[in-house]
Protein backbone atom coordinates (compact mmCIF):
# COMPACT_ATOMS: atom_id res chain seq x y z
CA UNK A 1 0.00 0.00 0.00
CA UNK A 2 1.28 3.37 -0.89
CA UNK A 3 1.18 6.16 1.74
CA UNK A 4 0.18 9.26 0.42
CA UNK A 5 -0.37 10.57 -3.40
CA UNK A 6 -0.30 8.44 -6.33
CA UNK A 7 -1.43 8.86 -9.49
CA UNK A 8 -4.03 6.25 -8.83
CA UNK A 9 -5.46 8.06 -6.43
CA UNK A 10 -5.62 11.48 -7.75
CA UNK A 11 -7.39 9.91 -10.91
CA UNK A 12 -10.09 8.74 -8.31
CA UNK A 13 -10.23 12.04 -6.66
CA UNK A 14 -10.90 13.42 -10.00
CA UNK A 15 -13.56 10.72 -11.11
CA UNK A 16 -15.32 11.17 -7.37
CA UNK A 17 -15.31 15.13 -8.09
CA UNK A 18 -17.04 14.78 -11.20
CA UNK A 19 -19.54 12.30 -10.24
CA UNK A 20 -20.21 14.66 -7.13
CA UNK A 21 -20.78 17.84 -10.36
CA UNK A 22 -22.88 15.71 -12.33
CA UNK A 23 -25.11 14.32 -9.53
CA UNK A 24 -26.30 18.56 -8.01
CA UNK A 25 -25.87 17.54 -4.70
CA UNK A 26 -23.68 19.35 -2.29
CA UNK A 27 -20.54 17.51 -0.71
CA UNK A 28 -21.83 18.17 3.04
CA UNK A 29 -24.67 16.21 1.71
CA UNK A 30 -22.85 12.94 1.33
CA UNK A 31 -20.54 13.62 3.88
CA UNK A 32 -23.35 13.44 6.34
CA UNK A 33 -25.18 10.88 4.86
CA UNK A 34 -22.64 9.12 4.25
CA UNK A 35 -21.55 9.51 8.21
CA UNK A 36 -17.54 10.52 7.42
CA UNK A 37 -15.39 13.20 7.97
CA UNK A 38 -14.47 16.15 6.19
CA UNK A 39 -11.10 15.60 6.04
CA UNK A 40 -11.36 12.33 4.41
CA UNK A 41 -13.79 13.79 1.92
CA UNK A 42 -11.16 16.35 1.14
CA UNK A 43 -8.48 13.65 1.37
CA UNK A 44 -10.06 11.06 -1.29
CA UNK A 45 -11.18 14.48 -3.43
CA UNK A 46 -7.17 15.49 -3.23
CA UNK A 47 -5.85 12.46 -4.47
CA UNK A 48 -3.92 11.90 -0.85
CA UNK A 49 -5.93 8.81 0.22
CA UNK A 50 -8.15 6.14 -0.41
CA UNK A 51 -11.41 5.82 1.65
CA UNK A 52 -12.46 2.39 3.21
CA UNK A 53 -14.58 0.17 0.92
CA UNK A 54 -17.94 0.65 2.59
CA UNK A 55 -17.32 4.24 3.09
CA UNK A 56 -16.89 4.40 -1.01
CA UNK A 57 -19.51 2.31 -1.67
CA UNK A 58 -22.06 4.05 0.48
CA UNK A 59 -20.63 7.68 -1.20
CA UNK A 60 -21.40 6.25 -4.84
CA UNK A 61 -25.11 4.93 -3.28
CA UNK A 62 -25.67 9.14 -1.82
CA UNK A 63 -24.76 10.55 -5.42
CA UNK A 64 -26.42 7.71 -7.19
CA UNK A 65 -23.93 7.26 -9.57
CA UNK A 66 -25.36 4.46 -12.62
CA UNK A 67 -23.88 1.24 -12.53
CA UNK A 68 -21.59 1.73 -15.50
CA UNK A 69 -19.79 4.79 -13.84
CA UNK A 70 -19.69 2.49 -10.71
CA UNK A 71 -17.93 -0.07 -12.36
CA UNK A 72 -15.26 2.40 -13.52
CA UNK A 73 -15.08 4.03 -10.10
CA UNK A 74 -14.73 0.90 -8.13
CA UNK A 75 -12.10 -0.51 -10.53
CA UNK A 76 -10.00 2.87 -9.76
CA UNK A 77 -10.60 2.31 -6.12
CA UNK A 78 -8.87 -1.43 -5.91
CA UNK A 79 -5.66 -0.13 -7.70
CA UNK A 80 -5.66 3.44 -6.29
CA UNK A 81 -3.37 2.35 -3.61
CA UNK A 82 -1.32 0.12 -6.11
CA UNK A 83 2.90 1.40 -6.24
CA UNK A 84 3.98 0.58 -9.62
CA UNK A 85 7.47 -0.56 -8.59
CA UNK A 86 8.95 -0.43 -4.40
CA UNK A 87 10.95 2.26 -3.56
CA UNK A 88 13.57 2.19 -1.85
CA UNK A 89 14.41 4.67 0.89
CA UNK A 90 11.03 6.78 0.41
CA UNK A 91 10.76 7.36 4.19
CA UNK A 92 14.03 9.70 3.27
CA UNK A 93 12.65 11.52 0.49
CA UNK A 94 10.76 14.73 0.40
CA UNK A 95 7.26 14.84 -0.02
CA UNK A 96 6.94 16.12 -3.92
CA UNK A 97 10.29 13.84 -4.85
CA UNK A 98 8.63 10.71 -3.69
CA UNK A 99 5.40 11.72 -5.82
CA UNK A 100 8.06 12.57 -8.71
CA UNK A 101 9.43 8.81 -7.94
CA UNK A 102 6.15 7.24 -7.87
CA UNK A 103 5.01 8.72 -10.99
CA UNK A 104 8.61 7.97 -12.54
CA UNK A 105 8.01 4.22 -12.05
CA UNK A 106 4.72 4.24 -14.03
CA UNK A 107 5.88 5.82 -16.95
CA UNK A 108 6.53 4.77 -20.23
CA UNK A 109 9.10 7.57 -21.57
CA UNK A 110 11.12 10.56 -19.78
CA UNK A 111 12.02 13.76 -21.35
CA UNK A 112 13.82 16.21 -19.26
CA UNK A 113 15.89 19.52 -19.92
CA UNK A 114 18.91 19.90 -17.17
CA UNK A 115 20.34 23.77 -17.07
CA UNK A 116 22.25 23.81 -14.22
CA UNK A 117 23.13 19.65 -13.11
CA UNK A 118 23.17 16.26 -14.68
CA UNK A 119 19.97 14.93 -14.52
CA UNK A 120 19.86 12.05 -11.90
CA UNK A 121 18.51 9.57 -14.07
CA UNK A 122 22.09 9.45 -15.45
CA UNK A 123 24.15 10.92 -12.30
CA UNK A 124 27.11 8.14 -11.05
CA UNK A 125 26.80 7.69 -7.32
CA UNK A 126 30.12 9.97 -6.60
CA UNK A 127 28.39 13.02 -8.81
CA UNK A 128 25.05 12.40 -6.39
CA UNK A 129 27.18 12.22 -2.98
CA UNK A 130 28.48 15.22 -4.24
CA UNK A 131 25.26 17.46 -4.70
CA UNK A 132 24.07 15.73 -1.65
CA UNK A 133 27.19 17.47 0.57
CA UNK A 134 26.37 21.17 -1.27
CA UNK A 135 22.59 20.88 -0.70
CA UNK A 136 22.86 19.68 3.10
CA UNK A 137 20.77 23.30 4.18
CA UNK A 138 18.10 22.22 1.43
CA UNK A 139 17.95 17.92 2.12
CA UNK A 140 14.80 16.48 3.59
CA UNK A 141 17.08 14.65 6.85
CA UNK A 142 20.42 14.84 7.86
CA UNK A 143 21.14 11.55 6.44
CA UNK A 144 20.46 11.87 2.93
CA UNK A 145 24.26 12.39 2.52
CA UNK A 146 24.14 8.65 2.83
CA UNK A 147 21.30 8.01 0.98
CA UNK A 148 21.72 9.50 -1.86
CA UNK A 149 23.76 7.51 -4.18
CA UNK A 150 21.83 4.20 -3.17
CA UNK A 151 18.99 6.25 -4.07
CA UNK A 152 20.09 7.11 -7.41
CA UNK A 153 20.62 3.61 -8.41
CA UNK A 154 17.59 2.08 -7.19
CA UNK A 155 16.33 5.18 -9.54
CA UNK A 156 18.05 4.05 -12.25
CA UNK A 157 17.03 0.91 -12.18
CA UNK A 158 14.00 1.67 -14.58
CA UNK A 159 16.71 1.96 -17.20
CA UNK A 160 16.72 -1.83 -17.00
CA UNK A 161 12.97 -2.40 -16.15
CA UNK A 162 11.35 -5.58 -17.20
CA UNK A 163 9.41 -6.17 -20.08
CA UNK A 164 9.65 -2.65 -20.94
CA UNK A 165 12.64 -0.22 -19.65
CA UNK A 166 12.01 3.62 -18.94
CA UNK A 167 12.96 5.47 -22.54
CA UNK A 168 14.59 8.86 -21.70
CA UNK A 169 15.06 11.40 -23.58
CA UNK A 170 17.36 14.05 -22.03
CA UNK A 171 18.56 17.64 -22.99
CA UNK A 172 21.71 19.08 -20.86
CA UNK A 173 22.85 22.04 -21.59
CA UNK A 174 26.70 23.21 -21.68
CA UNK A 175 26.60 24.67 -18.44
CA UNK A 176 25.83 21.60 -17.09
CA UNK A 177 27.93 20.05 -18.53
CA UNK A 178 31.13 22.03 -17.66
CA UNK A 179 30.30 22.64 -14.01
CA UNK A 180 32.69 21.00 -11.70
CA UNK A 181 30.60 18.81 -9.21
CA UNK A 182 32.62 16.98 -6.91
CA UNK A 183 36.03 17.30 -8.53
CA UNK A 184 37.93 16.15 -11.76
CA UNK A 185 37.71 12.82 -11.28
CA UNK A 186 34.07 12.54 -10.50
CA UNK A 187 33.70 14.81 -13.52
CA UNK A 188 35.80 12.29 -15.48
CA UNK A 189 33.41 9.04 -14.36
CA UNK A 190 30.23 11.34 -15.25
CA UNK A 191 31.53 12.33 -18.53
CA UNK A 192 32.09 8.86 -19.17
CA UNK A 193 28.57 7.62 -17.44
CA UNK A 194 27.07 9.80 -20.33
CA UNK A 195 29.04 8.20 -23.20
CA UNK A 196 27.90 5.01 -21.58
CA UNK A 197 24.01 5.38 -21.18
CA UNK A 198 24.39 7.26 -24.94
CA UNK A 199 25.17 3.99 -25.98
CA UNK A 200 21.76 2.56 -24.71
CA UNK A 201 18.64 2.02 -26.94
CA UNK A 202 16.62 3.46 -24.83
CA UNK A 203 18.25 6.40 -24.03
CA UNK A 204 18.96 9.83 -25.98
CA UNK A 205 21.24 12.40 -24.91
CA UNK A 206 21.80 15.27 -26.31
CA UNK A 207 23.54 19.00 -25.48
CA UNK A 208 22.41 22.08 -25.67
CA UNK A 209 25.59 24.72 -26.81
CA UNK A 210 25.96 28.22 -24.88
CA UNK A 211 25.29 29.42 -28.40
CA UNK A 212 21.82 28.11 -28.78
CA UNK A 213 20.77 31.32 -26.83
CA UNK A 214 18.04 31.86 -24.61
CA UNK A 215 15.19 29.32 -24.77
CA UNK A 216 12.00 28.51 -22.09
CA UNK A 217 13.66 25.99 -19.83
CA UNK A 218 16.65 28.21 -19.00
CA UNK A 219 14.47 28.96 -15.62
CA UNK A 220 14.80 25.50 -14.07
CA UNK A 221 14.84 21.77 -14.47
CA UNK A 222 11.84 20.40 -16.45
CA UNK A 223 10.73 16.72 -16.44
CA UNK A 224 7.99 15.37 -18.58
CA UNK A 225 6.40 12.25 -18.22
CA UNK A 226 4.42 9.93 -20.39
CA UNK A 227 1.97 7.21 -19.25
CA UNK A 228 0.20 4.54 -21.47
CA UNK A 229 -3.47 5.66 -20.20
CA UNK A 230 -3.74 9.58 -20.01
CA UNK A 231 -1.77 12.68 -21.31
CA UNK A 232 1.40 12.99 -18.76
CA UNK A 233 2.56 14.93 -16.43
CA UNK A 234 5.11 17.48 -15.91
CA UNK A 235 7.53 18.66 -13.23
CA UNK A 236 9.63 21.80 -12.57
CA UNK A 237 12.36 21.82 -10.29
CA UNK A 238 13.52 24.85 -8.17
CA UNK A 239 14.58 25.94 -4.35
CA UNK A 240 11.48 24.81 -2.96
CA UNK A 241 10.73 21.92 -4.48
CA UNK A 242 9.10 20.21 -7.40
CA UNK A 243 6.10 21.06 -8.71
CA UNK A 244 3.83 19.03 -10.35
CA UNK A 245 1.88 20.08 -13.24
CA UNK A 246 -1.28 17.46 -14.58
CA UNK A 247 -3.84 19.46 -16.49
CA UNK A 248 -3.61 19.08 -19.98
CA UNK A 249 -3.17 22.59 -21.20
CA UNK A 250 -0.49 22.74 -18.36
CA UNK A 251 1.38 20.28 -19.67
CA UNK A 252 1.22 21.03 -23.51
CA UNK A 253 2.45 24.22 -22.83
CA UNK A 254 5.48 22.67 -21.16
CA UNK A 255 5.73 20.70 -24.23
CA UNK A 256 6.47 23.26 -26.28
CA UNK A 257 9.05 24.61 -24.22
CA UNK A 258 10.63 20.71 -24.25
CA UNK A 259 10.52 21.06 -28.29
CA UNK A 260 11.63 24.18 -28.71
CA UNK A 261 14.71 23.29 -26.91
CA UNK A 262 15.48 19.80 -28.38
CA UNK A 263 15.35 22.20 -31.67
CA UNK A 264 18.41 24.08 -30.47
CA UNK A 265 19.97 21.01 -29.03
CA UNK A 266 23.22 19.40 -30.90
CA UNK A 267 22.49 16.18 -32.69
CA UNK A 268 23.07 12.82 -30.66
CA UNK A 269 26.49 12.14 -32.77
CA UNK A 270 27.41 15.74 -32.02
CA UNK A 271 27.07 15.52 -28.42
CA UNK A 272 29.11 12.33 -28.04
CA UNK A 273 32.10 14.46 -29.39
CA UNK A 274 30.95 17.67 -27.22
CA UNK A 275 30.87 15.54 -24.32
CA UNK A 276 34.61 13.75 -25.30
CA UNK A 277 36.08 17.32 -26.50
CA UNK A 278 35.25 18.32 -22.39
CA UNK A 279 36.42 15.71 -21.55
CA UNK A 280 39.93 15.69 -23.18
CA UNK A 281 40.06 19.45 -22.49
CA UNK A 282 39.69 18.70 -18.31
Amino acid sequence: MAVGTTRGKRKLGALMEGYLAQSGIKADKVIKEVRTSRSTWNRMIAGEARPRWATFIAILAVMEVGEEDRKRAVALWEVADDEAAPIEHAASLAKSYLRFRRDETEAVTERSVDTVLIPGMLQTPEYALALAIGNRFLLPNENWEETAAPERRDRQGLLRREPEPLVVHALIDEAALRREIGGPETMHAQWDRLLTASKLPNVTIQAIQNGAGAYGALSGTLTIFDFPDDLGAAYVDSLIGLSPVEDADGVARFRAVWDDAVGRALSVEETVDFIRELRSEA
